[in-house]
């Protein structure tokens, strides 16, 4: 199975975004940059984001969810499943970001290419994910054209 792990705050929009789209939290345009990485790996979707728990269960009563949720089924995709939460890991890790969350994720599945996009460092490289990991750029673009052709790249070594 491949993977797309990802963040939606600097991923799927970016600050830029958010400014001038008052009321709309997702980009179509990182939606597209997305789906991109999807139809050219056949990759699951697994959020890494804080907005996981409220998606997972489709709690369409919060407005950024319900938006998600529609700009990816609008694209063809939905999310597959999320990372497990910092409580649910303190106890293995003695700490919790989502490094760790990611690789346990890709211990505990058959997870054969990954690739993790987010706009923060997570302690990716103390975890050796470093190499899996796209900083989309949060400030103007998110997950930019270049990003996903990157990300390809890296699912398919």
């Amino acid at each position: 199975m491949n993977v797309v792990f990802f963040d939606v705050d600097g991923v799927l929009n970016s600050e830029k975004f958010l400014c001038d789209k008052q009321g709309e939290f997702i980009n179509p345009k990182n939606v597209a940059n997305l789906k991109m990485i999807v139809d050219a790996t056949h990759a699951k979707l697994v959020m890494t984001s804080d907005w996981r728990k409220q998606v997972i269960d489709k709690d369409v009563s919060k407005a950024h969810v319900r938006e998600l949720i529609g700009r990816l089924a609008d694209a063809g995709m939905e999310v597959y499943g999320a990372t497990s939460s910092g409580d649910e890991l303190r106890s293995k890790y003695g700490d919790y970001t989502r490094a760790c969350a990611v690789k346990d994720y890709v211990t505990a599945n058959s997870v054969e290419g990954y690739v993790i996009l987010d706009d923060m460092d997570m302690d990716w490289e103390a975890h050796e994910l470093d190499s899996h990991w796209i900083n989309t750029e949060n400030v103007l673009v998110g997950l930019s054209e270049a990003d996903a052709m990157n990300a390809i790249s890296i699912i398919n070594q």
